[in-house]
């Protein structure tokens, strides 16, 4: 019996034995390393955000040159003068006339740039120039004292070319809608009906003012949704 239990014994340590060096895997890291975890996003270990930039609408070479353009001004103001009315427009005369405006670059967004238009103490009109599918949109966004949208309001158009780095025109009906950069000199607003201009706004680059107080409904400066 004893003969017997030794037996046993050591045909069981030859088994274990056995058994230990078939599951013994030789790629597997040390006992005293942990194998590394694969990537993943955990609460102190954030994945990184993906680039806002990618989803942007693409524009054409010479439109990326005209936002760019634009968006150097952001936090300055000039100050102009109505330089071009259709004779005979007594409405915009009255309106225009000997007024003193200021072109304030106020906001500017991955996707959208805000251009207050300062009349005086009319703080109502903001040029809002956005990216779009195919170009660049221009729409007027006026407001009333409190804020609220007044009842012409976020009309515009796009662009229909290519422009230039120092030109976009936004068309409807046979005219357009203008923005014009001349380096040093000049940056302009207008209205154009084909055959001649409906009003022009020049602001001169040499007579950077303080910029205004806020537009009417402009406190924020934060995005916000586009309007419906």
């Amino acid at each position: 019996m004893r003969t017997s239990s030794r037996l046993a014994l050591s045909s069981f340590l030859v088994a274990l034995l056995a058994l230990i060096t078939a599951c013994q895997d030789t790629d597997a890291p040390p006992l005293d390393q942990e194998a590394e975890a694969p990537e993943t996003a955990t609460i102190d270990t954030p994945m990184e955000a993906e680039d806002s930039s990618a989803d942007l609408p693409p524009l054409a070479p010479e439109q990326e040159e005209f936002w760019a353009n634009l968006a150097n001004f952001c936090g300055q103001a000039f100050a102009g003068e109505a330089t071009n009315m259709r004779e005979g427009d007594t409405r915009r005369h009255e309106l225009y006339a000997d007024r003193e405006f200021v072109a304030h670059f106020r906001q500017c967004f991955d996707d959208e740039l805000r251009i207050a238009g300062h009349i005086d103490d009319d703080r109502s009109r903001t040029w809002l120039v956005t990216r779009i599918e195919g170009g660049l949109d221009l729409r007027h966004d006026h407001r009333r004292e409190d804020g609220s949208d007044d009842d012409q309001t976020m009309y515009g158009a796009s662009t229909s070319n290519a422009g230039s780095a120092l030109r976009q025109e936004f068309t409807r009906n046979g005219g357009y809608w203008m923005f014009e950069l001349v380096p040093g000199e000049r940056f302009t607003y207008g209205n154009h009906d084909g055959e001649e201009w409906l009003v022009r706004f020049d602001f001169d680059l040499n007579r950077p003012v303080e910029p205004p107080p806020a537009p009417w409904g402009y406190e924020d400066t934060e995005a916000h949704p586009p309007p419906l």
